[in-house]
């Protein structure tokens, strides 16, 4: 059985994500709102398990630290976009212009990540730990997306 390391799963969810975020830009009205709240539901459980689960590791490597503590300002303005977009209407003039926004600092975000962290933290990381990571990633961020659901249904 292929156990993926973290880098494997990483990317899966990032193309995922792209494809949300292209939906999400094609979409107009209650059918962006609801877009909307699938990419709150995809982007926020993933980023606090990389937080938590990858960026935690990696966070005092010389190597691999500057990068980390990049990624974790990009995250919390990402999040800060996404409450923004989360407050207001999609019929509001600025909704789309903040949503392109939004979905450019994702991209760029990826791209930083898969293209500089990644190679980074190959070498600070085995194959059997980077394995142990992707489980441990996938442990965090479902128990985030469930708490995320439950307020969800706590709010409604």
């Amino acid at each position: 059985m292929h156990r993926p390391e973290i880098y494997e799963l990483l990317a899966r969810e990032h193309e995922e994500l792209d494809e949300l975020f292209h939906e999400l830009l094609a979409a107009k009205g209650k059918l962006a709102a609801g877009l909307l709240t699938r990419v709150r539901l995809k982007l926020v459980p993933h980023s606090r398990a990389e937080e938590a689960v990858f960026y935690l590791r990696l966070q005092d490597d010389e190597r691999t630290a500057e990068k980390v503590r990049v990624s974790l300002a990009e995250h919390r303005q990402v999040e800060a976009l996404l409450d923004e977009l989360l407050a207001m209407s999609p019929r509001d003039d600025n909704w789309s212009a903040r949503a392109h926004v939004l979905a450019d600092m994702v991209g760029r975000h990826v791209d930083e990540e898969e293209g500089e962290l990644f190679p980074l933290a190959k070498r600070v990381l085995d194959p059997q730990e980077a394995q142990r990571l992707a489980v441990a990633f996938e442990t965090e961020r479902d128990r985030v997306w469930e708490y995320i659901l439950g307020e969800q249904r706590g709010a409604a």
